[in-house]
């Protein structure tokens, strides 16, 4: 199996309503995403996905909430903003971009980083 991957960073600013903690408050961070694709054979220039494409994926599905307070902008307005449902959300947005762009290769998870030594994953299996 070939894997290839796309780091991006983004700024939002979010609060976790309801949690006995410091994230209850207003913050916000440099949230890192990673977005890794895979296929079992590779095109015929060599490639699973070019970067490039691949980084634009994930370009426009971040842009919504790019320097955004996320607990006002869909769907965490009625899904609590935790670094997991982030990374679920824009695992979703890209799965999407993938299957509405003809690229024959799969979305293999999503990890999300509120900061260097933090992380959370989504994928589908």
């Amino acid at each position: 199996m070939y894997r290839v991957g796309v780091t991006r960073r983004f700024s939002a600013a979010h609060r976790l309503e309801g949690h006995e903690g410091k994230c209850s408050r207003l913050h916000g961070h440099t949230w890192g995403v990673e977005a890794v694709f895979s296929s079992a054979e590779v095109s015929r220039g060599g490639m699973v996905l070019d970067f490039e494409a691949a980084g634009a994926m994930l370009d426009k599905v971040i842009e919504p909430y790019d320097h955004r307070y996320l607990n006002e902008v869909e769907p965490f307005t009625s899904v609590r903003p935790t670094a997991e449902n982030v990374a679920r959300v824009l695992f979703t947005g890209i799965l999407k971009a993938i299957e509405g762009g003809g690229h024959p290769v799969s979305l293999e998870k999503v990890t999300v980083w509120e900061s260097p030594d933090s992380w959370a994953s989504y994928s589908s299996s």
